[in-house]
């Protein structure tokens, strides 16, 4: 990956990577009017280890000396040992704000004007915004809109000019009405099914294996997807320094109706199984049930919009299974350290295992990109063994957007940027 200035204009890695310094962009503002200097910085980020806060993302930059203004316009983050995956995890997020999460001060190009949660979040263009020349579009609203046909009823009517989560099956024919253009690039936005590991049945591994052995992925990815997705085996795929070789799991229905005997549910067992709401992801949930009752497992799907997914994901445990997306991650430090670890914030498998652990946090601060290369490859070999979740499919960063839409990339990330983005037909 390459790093590209931001509101960091510039920066220095120093000391085997155990000091780094950023310079601000000159002129910076936030939407308040006020100058975004060092200290504001340094304050923001200092916040997230505040336990009042309870931030998800401290862990992210734990262990570190300090965060510190040393000038005007200057920022040093301090580590007693080496963290090569700092830009990685500065370089996915915006942290910069002078207010709350639900009413955000930020430097960015656009100012947030209204939120309606569930409903759509305006935001305006901001004069104050440091780069010369945008944003270019006055303002952007975003639509929340889970639901397929709603998406497809959007664009049919010429609503919105850009579009997430197109459904595969309609971009051929939207395209041909002239509706619709497309982009696409791969991304390591997936699917898997999550096991709650702390409870039964899937405190028994043999139980997660069968589960991985009657699931037919392919099959999903061929009836929901038409080539915009496929199976995944390990948390990065080949062509990544931290790809490592397994082999596919393969659907075998004997072996998985033998481990379930073995786990001792020869009679059968119903499991809760949670999936948000959002399309496909309720038609995938039936596909992997009706693949399971085949072995003998009944999955009660029990479906959640957001709000309450989240904390019901990540702070109730009356769960025993869950169709958990698991967000484009930069860097392995970033999803080991948040998904995988034991104390990981973002762990709603309940997943335990202390070599893993290690593991993690000896490539934290190992600077030789092979050797840490070679520890994230056998992290993903424990992974594979434990299966603390099973991984369904990737999907390919899928927009659409009007043939007047100018200037808008997928972003292999998910990440959208719209400061760049135009339209011939706006007034």
């Amino acid at each position: 990956m390459q790093f590209r200035p931001a509101l960091a204009a510039s920066w220095t890695i120093k000391d085997d990577q155990r000091v780094f310094t950023f310079r601000l962009q000159e002129g910076a503002t936030f939407h308040s009017g006020r100058p975004v200097t060092a200290d504001a910085v340094a304050r923001n980020f200092n916040r997230l280890f505040d336990s009042r806060v309870g931030s998800l993302l401290a862990a992210d930059y734990a262990g570190v000396e300090s965060i510190r203004a040393t000038a005007g316009d200057t920022i040093e983050f301090r580590y007693p040992e080496p963290f090569p995956a700092l830009l990685y995890h500065l370089a996915g997020r915006t942290h910069v704000a002078d207010d709350s999460q639900t009413q955000p001060v930020g430097a960015g190009p656009f100012r947030v004007t209204d939120w309606v949660r569930g409903s759509h979040l305006t935001m305006t263009r901001f004069d104050g915004y440091w780069e010369p020349n945008l944003p270019l579009a006055d303002e952007i609203v975003v639509t929340w809109a889970p639901d397929s046909a709603e998406r497809l009823d959007l664009i049919e009517r010429g609503e919105v000019d850009i579009v997430e989560s197109v459904p595969a099956k309609a971009v051929e024919d939207l395209r041909g009405r002239g509706l619709l253009e497309s982009a696409s690039t791969a991304s390591t936005r997936k699917l898997s099914l999550a096991f709650n590991c702390g409870v039964p049945p899937f405190d028994d591994a043999r139980m997660r294996q069968a589960v991985a052995h009657a699931v037919d992925r392919e099959a999903i990815v061929d009836t929901f997807f038409g080539g915009f997705a496929h199976v995944f085996n390990a948390a990065y795929a080949a062509g990544s320094p931290w790809a490592p070789e397994v082999d596919p799991i393969p659907l075998d229905l004997a072996k998985a109706r033998g481990l379930v005997r073995e786990a001792g549910y020869a009679d059968g067992l119903t499991v809760r199984a949670v999936t948000t709401n959002v399309a496909p992801v309720p038609k995938v949930a039936e596909a992997v049930a009706s693949d399971l009752s085949r072995i003998g497992v009944t999955l009660d799907i029990r479906g959640y919009d957001d709000p309450p997914w989240w904390p019901l994901i990540y702070l109730d445990t009356d769960w025993q299974a869950a169709f958990q997306g698991m967000g484009p991650r930069a860097h392995p430090d970033i999803l080991f350290r948040r998904e995988f670890m034991t104390d990981g914030s973002f762990n709603p498998a309940h997943y335990s295992n202390p070599d893993l652990d290690r593991l993690v946090m000896r490539a934290r601060v190992t600077v030789d990109e092979m050797e840490q290369a070679r520890l994230y490859r056998e992290v993903q070999g424990i992974l594979r063994e434990d299966l603390p979740y099973l991984p369904l499919y990737a999907t390919d960063a899928l927009v659409g957007y009007r043939p007047a839409v100018d200037g808008f990339l997928p972003h292999p990330l998910g990440y959208w940027d719209v400061t760049g983005v135009s339209a011939s037909d706006w007034p």
